[in-house]
């Protein structure tokens, strides 16, 4: 139960945090207190401290998030009658449900809901508010009183309308109901008596009193906790809707008395283990606000990574370019270089600069813990931990940089501010990796699974896996395989080439054209780039757009390079019949490129995927130079 021992740490050290919306991602969220949900309102209704009612109206999605007191039935219903205290659907609030349309078969549930109000109500230290709320659902008038303020219209039957079938613009309420009008969700709040008084659904005074209250009267089994290893309170029903409010997984759940679960094995679910009530529900708010807050998702699994003292900390799944802009990195980032390529020496210098940074933050706040976890629902009842480890801070930090410095090669990518393409040596983001790996039209779920064996890569410096490698190289040598316009075949490559690095880091390979380097995979690749570069410049001399030869032949050249070079070769030679200096100079690398290769290596052997090292290598470097002599001619 180590996962939930930790997540239960997060909620205690961040305490201040709930109750208390910030917004991320366009979204309100706040970490939850115990015994409590989050739920989404449609109708706000405000009374007088009295139980008077005072107004209504329809609350936009923007605002409709809210806090309400629950019970571990009332969080995890169903069908059954199972109310929230407080706020909840019209059918538990409203006497006159029925009355106005709904369902007869709804009628217990008020019932549950007014006998729960009357408990809380009328205790010792219940709060004022509350006892306005119960005052004025208890004069039966909830629907009428919306109707009469023109929120629920009704027909000629006086009869709640539930959906609108009519040509006149729909009325606000079902703009933003699921259903129908009558399962709307309601709210309350009590008239403020002065300008600091918080709403009831942010009331954190209302919060406490209302766990104290639980506390009191709730019904509970007691006995050791297998996570805390303390005598307290149990619960078998534990927290659902962690990814998304519709999500309805559990983490753990014991549901099933008829089938397979039980027999032979146990009488009931605390035979097999007994949890907490209060580390539970604090597991699950912490891991709840921490997928809201800074969780990535591919298909229906989640990513989150998160610091115990410190819940914000660097994902493993970002690119250098996006490293360079978060938190820990930030003052670290580069500064003077926003106009020019990062080089490898450039992004290096920066990466050891943030390293020292790094450290400093964590020292300074105290951060010594993060966890790394992946969840994810085989069914939609069952949630699964299908990627766990929990990494002692600093090291975590030295794996990701030791990633971005050895799973590297040339990126291009778009700045936000200037909206410029811009180029640096640096490592791809896991999400582009995958689509450069399967391509952009893959089927997620392909994806999600390449996600979860990448991050032991990144952060348990674990092997990259060999079949990754071997597929997108596989994608490389059909150039003409990349129709879609969200697929690039060069943007593949280099991200090809910085998973090639990572396989082959031992070896010490560079974006750098390495001209001593011997392996016949490699010099192979620069003369395919040599090929590339200089019929593309005389191509590109006469206006033509047709493929190069290079191109044409690049399958047949990683599978049987000799022979296919000589083919190249051949159609390459009415090119060096022009006396031209670019002719002669790019005959002279061919030249020497091909003296490196022993006379045993020339042969038909396939290539292994390090000859697109040489090739990239060989491109890069030519264009290079042909941009530092136009440079160098304008400012002569």
């Amino acid at each position: 139960m180590g996962w939930m021992q930790q997540l239960a740490t997060v909620y205690n050290n961040n305490q201040l945090q709930i109750g208390v919306f910030e917004e991320r991602r366009k979204q309100r969220i706040t970490l939850l207190p115990v015994s409590h949900v989050m739920q989404s309102a449609q109708i706000e209704i405000l009374i007088t401290e009295e139980g008077e009612f005072k107004n209504a109206k329809v609350i936009d999605k923007e605002h409709a998030r809210t806090i309400v007191p629950a019970t571990t039935a009332s969080a995890n219903r169903a069908n059954a009658s199972a109310p929230h205290y407080i706020h909840d659907k019209l059918q538990y609030v409203a006497q006159d449900f029925i009355q106005f349309g709904g369902s007869a078969k709804r009628k217990q549930h008020h019932i549950d809901y007014m006998n729960q109000m009357k408990t809380w109500a009328e205790s010792e230290s219940a709060p004022r508010k509350v006892k306005s709320v119960y005052a004025y659902v208890s004069k039966g008038t909830v629907v009428e009183d919306l109707i009469k303020h023109n929120i629920l219209p009704v027909d000629a039957h006086n009869k709640v309308i539930e959906k609108w079938t009519f040509k006149e613009d729909k009325p606000p309420i079902y703009k933003v109901v699921t259903g129908d009008a009558l399962s709307a969700f309601v709210r309350f709040d009590v008239i403020h008596q002065n300008a600091d008084d918080p709403v009831i659904w942010e009331d954190t005074l209302l919060f406490d009193n209302f766990i104290k209250f639980l506390d009191c009267n709730a019904d509970y089994d007691t006995g050791v906790c297998y996570v805390t290893n303390k005598n307290t309170t149990l619960t078998s029903q534990h927290g659902s809707r962690l990814r998304n409010a519709g999500d309805m997984s559990k983490l753990i759940s014991a549901n099933d008395h008829t089938g397979y679960t039980y027999r032979g094995r146990f009488k009931k679910p605390t035979e097999a283990v007994q949890i907490g009530y209060d580390v539970s529900q604090k597991a699950h708010h912490a891991l709840r606000w921490l997928i809201q807050r800074q969780g990535s998702y591919v298909d229906s699994r989640y990513f989150i990574s998160f610091g115990v003292e410190r819940p914000s900390v660097t994902s493993p799944l970002l690119s250098t370019a996006e490293i360079f802009e978060d938190d820990v990195f930030a003052s670290y980032a580069r500064k003077s270089q926003k106009t020019q390529a990062l080089t490898e020496d450039i992004v290096a210098e920066e990466l050891n600069k943030a390293i020292q940074g790094m450290k400093h933050t964590l020292n300074e706040e105290k951060l010594e813990n993060i966890i790394v976890i992946a969840l994810d629902a085989a069914t939609r009842g069952r949630l699964a931990v299908v990627y766990y480890q929990h990494f002692r801070a600093d090291l975590y930090y030295e794996a990701i940089l030791n990633w971005h410095q050895t799973c590297h090669w040339l990126q291009i990518y778009k700045d936000k501010d200037t909206n410029k393409i811009m180029s640096y040596v640096g490592t791809p983001s896991t999400s582009r990796i995958s689509e450069a790996v399967y391509g952009s039209k893959a089927d997620s779920r392909i994806k999600k699974e390449l996600y979860t064996r990448l991050l032991p890569c990144i952060v348990e410096r674990k092997p990259i896996p060999k079949d990754i490698v071997r597929t997108i190289f596989n994608r490389i040598k059909n150039p003409f395989s990349f129709q879609s316009p969200n697929d690039s075949w060069n943007a593949t490559l280099n991200i090809a080439c910085a998973l090639i690095n990572k396989q082959y880091e031992s070896e010490g390979y560079t974006v750098t054209l390495q001209t001593d380097n011997r392996s016949r995979d490699y010099l192979f690749g620069r003369l395919l780039g040599i090929a590339e570069v200089m019929e593309r410049h005389v191509l590109d001399n006469r206006g033509e757009k047709r493929s190069t030869n290079a191109m044409r032949y690049f399958n047949a050249f990683a599978q049987h390079p000799a022979r296919t070079w000589m083919v190249i070769r051949k159609q390459l030679a009415p090119y060096f019949e022009s006396s031209s200096a670019n002719t002669r100079y790019y005959n002279m690398l061919i030249q020497q490129v091909e003296d490196k290769i022993d006379i045993e290596y020339m042969t038909d052997d396939a290539l292994d995927p390090l000859f697109l090292l040489g090739y990239s290598s060989q491109i890069q470097d030519m264009y290079t130079k042909k941009e530092e002599k136009e440079n160098d001619s304008i400012k002569a």
